[in-house]
């Protein structure tokens, strides 16, 4: 019971670090998911519904739409592999050799279950989550004959726990459900402890929690304490031992010192969203009231104005009276329409969803584009890191967790009998490849100079010029020959020379003309 009070204190306090952070999470989610629940707000659409009608700019929903997608493809390409797998020990190179098979078969089991399931479906969804703060989703073995679930949770439901490390303790989500929900979700596995409730108790919303956290009584061994919580009562406590066991996988883009939640790009391009939304509402009013302008009258006694004026209807007028009089807004729209597009560019940007653009008449040279496309993929290194360790190499051990549990998971072994624990491991940074590729195409291009110089006299030696500007550029493309396969490659053009020099005089003896 003191355990109990414990974690549910533990909970509160989790709760309460998220709800410091209510006002810019509730703002960001505002302009870039305006259809998603709020922090603390209603769980009824038709306010929602309401304060999206009272939007006029919606360029960071549609750059958060981008961003989601950019992030899947850059971190969890569909019909790719996100990682390779190794083994977690050392090895020959023979045993390498031996078990390359297995691995790849292992590869192929977990990817096709991750393919089968709606990962990709969830993922638009938890990526959104990650620009504005921090994203989660829960895994769940749905049994042998249905594919692995991936559930969505959105920031108003998530409660995260920071430890002394900096690390991610504690992993919650908050729902409703009523009796029957819980009934339908945990039921066939627990039937004891979530029944089918009786008729008149089926609909009634209680408080539910589920989640996990780190149990760390055996140091250097990964375990969590899996519990449902309903109404304040933990009602299951079951205990995971693994990496892969956590069933809700968490990560934020950014921490901070005293909290498990930072701010993501979104928060930057907030302002300027802003600006925009009320840049288009003040618009609105600008061009309604020079389309349509409000004017003045005499009071004549005949004519009456004041329900407008419908167009293609005659107006009488007495003798003599003045004519009505509009009153024309005197709105410069290009100054603003201006600044609108500079804020776009800026929005954009912060979501790292830029690209290359011609700022001027003449185009760009191809180094100039690459330059620039290598460091708008460098910017993207920021969070890179961690999206891969917590949330790119979490969801594959989790995947692989419950195909062991199955017993549908391949097992490595060498031939006689050995077992071979295996790990995911990253592959290397797409940015940094594309950015070693550029440092190839200008180091071979300085190699153009170095004979040009040769070519107009100036004594230079060329091999070691450039292996001088290949080390000092840290180029690791390039293969420079030997000395041994210059002067191999020197007889034999010398032979080739030789026999064709020898062939000619033939060919020319031939026809009398030697």
């Amino acid at each position: 019971m003191d355990d109990d009070k414990k974690l549910l204190r533990r909970i509160d306090a989790a709760r309460t670090d998220r709800d410091r952070h209510q006002y810019w999470l509730n703002e960001t989610l505002r302009l870039a998911a305006p259809t998603y629940r709020r922090i603390g707000g209603s769980s009824e659409p038709q306010s929602r519904i309401e304060e999206e009608d009272d939007q006029f700019d919606n360029e960071l929903e549609l750059v958060g739409e981008d961003f989601a997608s950019d992030m899947i493809s850059t971190f969890t390409p569909q019909h790719e592999r996100w990682v390779t797998f190794e083994p977690a020990e050392d090895l020959t190179e023979g045993q390498r050799r031996e078990i390359a098979p297995q691995l790849q078969a292992i590869g192929d089991r977990i990817f096709a279950e991750i393919e089968r399931s709606n990962y990709y479906d969830a993922a638009q969804e938890t990526f959104l989550m990650w620009g504005v703060s921090q994203m989660a989703i829960a895994i769940s073995d749905m049994g042998p004959l249905n594919p692995i679930h991936f559930q969505p949770i959105e920031i108003p439901d998530l409660l995260v726990e920071r430890g002394p490390d900096g690390n991610t303790t504690g992993k919650w989500r908050e729902m409703e459900l009523t009796p029957l929900e819980q009934h339908w979700l945990w039921g066939e596995r627990y039937p004891a402890l979530f029944p089918m409730p009786p008729q008149g108790k089926q609909n009634r919303k209680e408080k539910v929690i589920e989640g996990c956290d780190r149990d760390w009584s055996v140091p250097g061994e990964e375990r969590w304490n899996y519990r449902i919580i309903v109404n304040r009562k933990v009602r299951l406590t079951l205990k995971f031992n693994g990496a892969g066991s956590a069933p809700i996988i968490a990560c934020p883009f950014r921490r901070q010192s005293d909290s498990a939640w930072g701010p993501g790009p979104f928060k930057k391009a907030t302002p300027r969203a802003r600006v925009l939304d009320e840049l288009g509402y003040l618009n609105l009013k600008a061009m309604n009231r020079a389309v349509d302008p409000p004017f003045s009258y005499e009071e004549d006694g005949l004519a009456n104005y004041q329900g407008g004026m419908e167009p293609g209807q005659g107006y009488a007028r007495a003798p003599q009276s003045k004519a009505p009089e509009a009153f024309l807004p005197e709105t410069r729209f290009d100054a603003s329409f201006f600044q609108v597009e500079e804020m776009r560019k800026a929005i954009k940007r912060a979501a790292y969803q830029d690209r290359p653009e011609q700022s001027g008449d003449t185009p760009p040279t191809l180094g100039q584009w690459m330059d620039e496309k290598a460091w708008n993929t460098r910017r993207k290194e920021l969070p890179r890191d961690r999206c891969v360790r917590e949330w790119v190499l979490p969801i594959i051990e989790r995947v692989a967790w419950i195909l062991a549990q199955r017993g549908e998971l391949p097992e490595v072994r060498l031939k006689g009998g050995r077992l071979i624990n295996v790990r995911p491991i990253s592959p290397l940074s797409k940015a940094k490849d594309l950015e070693d590729i550029s440092i190839t195409g200008q180091v071979l291009s300085l190699a153009s100079n170095i004979g040009a110089a040769l070519q107009v006299g100036i004594p230079v030696d060329a091999k070691a010029t450039m292996e001088n500007v290949i080390a000092t550029a840290k180029e690791r493309h390039i293969v420079l020959l030997s000395e041994e396969q210059i002067a191999a490659a020197e007889m034999a053009a010398l032979a080739k020379n030789g026999v064709d020099d020898a062939g000619a005089a033939m060919s020319l003896q031939g026809q009398g003309v030697v």
